[in-house]
């Protein structure tokens, strides 16, 4: 007698990734990633040196070759599903004994923090005025207090006191709490793209492996990390309570970690906006003929309402700690208009600095008015656009549109990022996880996925050169590729 045919599985057989590639993908970006820490050390300081000497040749060659592993490795691995944790922290561990990175944010970090843990008030002592710390902030910034809300300052102040107040040491550990925010992002990005019915490991790939986010969150310890991290997470919770039929917790819960998020740094309130889409949005589908369940303008507003009372009070019970309140907004903090970076706003303001003699402090608060006004007006018509838009009337039996809340949350994040006063790599980190996770047709992913490229190699640059040498360079650069079929092919990780 013949044994019975086992039946068939239908579901995939679990992917393993080529042995060889993975080892070589392993190798490569890990000693690219070491050759970045050692670019990183020996290049403590942007703007081209003085004088150009070997050691300094070295240097930057090193740097540019680790650029170069770091970023062809990322792309090797695309199709290398079901080894995106392993590649993550292989590539990240050197990082982790470097000087901040294309940035010297980290010393700024450190520099604030030694303020509060001193027992004064960082919106009104400047930065330059933390001994040691002080002088390693950025010149720009030294005189200036500090612009972040007072959540990213306890957490600083914090790893400055764990070290205690050992410059080298208070400034790598400001890495800690953006490795946690790389986790947050690890854990919240799959589920985000299977919400969206996507691929979760080309996700993971595009938003978290990739060297923007490692160089960038890891290398460059940016408390962007843990805002966009608790920002994922809030649409991740708000999403799973609202299917479950607890709605109204999770715009609580969820308006919590919006809260937290936005202590973290202000951009952080932005993910307010797809907590409600998404709770109203899957209470309507998933709901009866109930009015907490209607697609209807008063449940729309109530949990707005909700939402936003949730998050007001987690963001003014942490503010008003140490009673450090709102100091960010003093007028001696720094403003992002006073120097030149990528958005447009501020190439602006420094072309008439520059050319047209105008003085700076005339400048900020027309150049901040109009980046509000735009950014306003951008996240309206993002609304209009992918946002849940209820009948007009009460007793209209039309559906109305219930829209896509992730897109809308990653139209949301990208008005603000361009539409800024001030526009940096790493701003860009928060709407790349938003964009990886809902479903682009195959070219608009390989625009993606090479503007990724383009934009690590334009901070690489920028820490050389000025945007206004920079940019073009990079804009005509991505253009020539584009239409080189080969070499578009090969940016893409299509080969």
């Amino acid at each position: 007698m013949t044994a019975p045919t086992p039946p068939h599985d239908p579901r995939p057989a679990p992917a393993h990734p080529d042995r060889r590639r993975l080892v070589e993908v392993l190798v490569m970006g890990f000693v690219g990633a070491i050759m970045m820490v050692v670019w990183g050390w020996g290049s403590p300081h942007p703007g081209m040196p003085k004088q150009v000497r070997p050691v300094g040749v070295a240097v930057a060659a090193s740097g540019v070759v680790g650029l170069s592993a770091m970023v062809i490795a990322w792309l090797r691995s695309r199709k290398l599903v079901g080894a995106r944790i392993l590649t993550l922290v292989t590539w990240s561990l050197p990082l982790l004994f470097g000087p901040p990175l294309l940035s010297q944010d980290g010393w700024a970090y450190a520099a604030q923090g030694w303020v509060l843990a001193q027992g004064l008030d960082p919106y009104s002592v400047p930065q330059g005025a933390a001994g040691v710390l002080g002088q390693a902030v950025d010149a720009p910034w030294r005189g200036t207090t500090a612009v972040y809300p007072p959540g990213s300052l306890w957490i600083q102040a914090a790893m400055v006191t764990i070290a205690h107040a050992d410059p080298l040491w208070s400034v790598l550990l400001m890495r800690v709490p953006a490795i946690v925010g790389v986790a947050l992002m690890v854990w919240a990005v799959p589920r985000l793209a299977r919400h969206a019915g996507t691929d979760p490991d080309g996700a993971l790939w595009l938003a978290v492996c990739c060297p923007l986010t490692t160089l960038n969150i890891i290398g460059g310890m940016h408390n962007d990390g843990l805002q966009v991290g608790l920002s994922l997470a809030a649409l991740v919770v708000a999403h799973r309570l609202a299917v479950s039929g607890r709605g109204w917790l999770g715009l609580v819960v969820g308006g919590a970690i919006v809260g937290l998020a936005g202590t973290i740094k202000q951009p952080g309130v932005l993910a307010g906006v797809g907590v409600v889409a998404l709770v109203h949005v899957d209470a309507v589908r998933h709901g009866g003929h109930r009015w907490v369940t209607r697609h209807c303008w008063s449940g729309l507003l109530a949990r707005t309402a909700v939402g936003a009372v949730s998050a007001l009070a987690v963001f003014g019970a942490i503010s008003a700690i140490g009673g450090l309140g709102l100091g960010w907004l003093n007028p001696t903090a720094g403003s992002p208009v006073a120097v030149t970076s990528d958005s447009p706003i501020a190439l602006v303001v420094q072309i008439l600095r520059g050319s047209g003699g105008i003085p700076l402090d005339k400048l900020v608060g027309p150049a901040t008015i109009v980046s509000l006004v735009l950014t306003l007006v951008a996240m309206v018509w993002c609304w209009a656009r992918w946002g849940p838009v209820p009948p007009m009337r009460s007793r209209d039996d039309s559906v109305g549109q219930l829209g896509n809340p992730l897109r809308l949350q990653a139209g949301v994040m990208i008005a603000f990022a361009v539409l800024g006063a001030s526009l940096q790599s790493w701003y860009l980190i928060g709407p790349l996880a938003l964009v990886s996770s809902i479903h682009l047709r195959r070219t608009h992913r390989d625009v993606v996925i090479a503007a990724v490229v383009a934009v690590v190699i334009l901070t690489y640059l920028q820490w050389y050169w000025s945007p206004y040498v920079c940019l073009p360079l990079v804009i005509v650069g991505y253009l020539i590729v584009w239409r080189i079929p080969k070499a578009w092919a090969f940016v893409t990780a299509t080969t």
